[in-house]
């Protein structure tokens, strides 16, 4: 390679017209941080006059400079600063700069230490990388919003099979409970009991259309992003769900005991049915033949929040064994009826999905307990 320092100490001439040629800027400061010299490209890239730059620093307030972040580089971190203070190059450093132009351009910067006679100097080429990096950012808040898209596109596949499981699992009882009634009717409807069954059968059907109207509210708050809470009286949704499991737990003469502390609050009326239509079914499913079942619902306050807790004295599950799938999707365990688990899925499900948290505990042959901070 030629040596354009000694050229530069015979005919300086040559070493500018050298400088001048590159494609990229070029400026030279001494060990005072002052700059003494510079190419034309210089000027050009930052958009400054010679008397502008000549003289000036790049420690000055007008060449402050960002990083990819878009926060400040002190002063103390210019590559140019760097390599002035310990003598070593700086390479590759990107760096953002308003111009003269008060436009923002993009830098990479090469710096180092060369020797001119007896004084030490230190020298910054600097390429414009602006459109590499625009282009890198856009297509960096372009894969962003892909992430977003995608994001979105996940929680809308799991809330379609939160309505489905909704639909075929919450809406499948009360419909049932209508056929049967039905028939009930149908063979009984001049006595005493089809009278009952139709009225049985009247507060079924309107349940059923109060729910599929509040799921039809859920949807639409999903689609809008509108609130879906509204109050929720615990007693009143009790009473609904028990109307809709009453067979069931005339068939295990079940024991229902209420204390809800909390009478009302906000909530999705459509996910509150569902979890205490799940939990109580849930219950009344997994009961020991050989003593009759109590099913206690409480709601309380607990470090500001609210709570609901369904606790019966059951068969209860192995938490060892059967804790961890218990919430799952499709669970496959020793003590179920419903091989696909997806009540309890559903009810862990809502939960989450409007903050709260579901925990529960249990012990075989003692029972189950679930608690819910709404």
């Amino acid at each position: 390679m030629y040596d354009i320092t000694l050229q530069y100490s015979k005919d300086p001439q040559f070493l500018n017209a050298v400088i001048d040629t590159l494609d990229e800027g070029v400026v030279v400061q001494n060990a005072h941080g002052k700059i003494v010299g510079f190419n034309t490209k210089a000027l050009t890239l930052l958009a400054v006059s010679a008397e502008e730059l000549m003289g000036d620093s790049s420690s000055g307030e007008k060449w402050t400079a960002i990083d990819l972040d878009e926060n400040i580089i002190p002063v103390e971190n210019h590559p140019i600063v760097i390599t002035l203070r310990t003598q070593q190059p700086q390479e590759n450093v990107v760096m953002g700069v308003t111009t003269g132009d008060q436009q923002l351009k993009w830098f990479s910067v090469n710096t180092r230490m060369i020797e001119v006679g007896e004084e030490k100097l230190a020298v910054a080429a600097f390429t414009d990388i602006t459109q590499l990096i625009v282009l890198n950012k856009s297509l960096h808040e372009q894969n962003k919003l892909q992430l977003q898209i995608q994001d979105e596109l996940e929680k809308k596949i799991r809330q379609l099979k939160d309505f489905a499981g909704i639909i075929t699992h919450d809406v499948r009882g009360p419909a049932n409970n209508i056929k049967k009634l039905l028939q009930v009717y149908e063979s009984k409807k001049d006595s005493e009991s089809g009278e009952q069954a139709f009225q049985y059968l009247k507060q079924a059907s309107n349940d059923l259309y109060n729910n599929l109207n509040e799921l039809i509210k859920l949807l639409q708050w999903h689609l809008d992003q509108k609130s879906p809470l509204s109050t929720c009286d615990f007693d009143a949704i009790t009473n609904s769900v028990l109307v809709q499991l009453d067979h069931l737990i005339q068939q295990k003469y079940a024991v229902i005991h209420r204390d809800f502390t909390v009478a009302t609050f906000d909530y999705a009326k459509v996910y509150l049915h569902s979890i205490l239509y799940n939990l109580i079914s849930n219950a009344l499913k997994y009961s020991r033949e050989e003593s009759p079942l109590e099913i206690r619902l409480e709601s309380f306050m607990e470090n500001g929040r609210v709570c609901l807790r369904v606790s019966d004295n059951g068969k209860g599950i192995d938490m060892d064994k059967f804790g961890a799938t218990l919430f799952r999707f499709q669970r496959n365990t020793e003590v179920e009826n419903d091989s696909k688990g997806i009540g309890l899925y559903l009810v862990q499900h809502q939960v989450n999905e409007l903050g709260g948290t579901i925990s529960v505990t249990s012990e075989p042959n003692k029972g189950t307990s679930f608690t819910i901070i709404f």
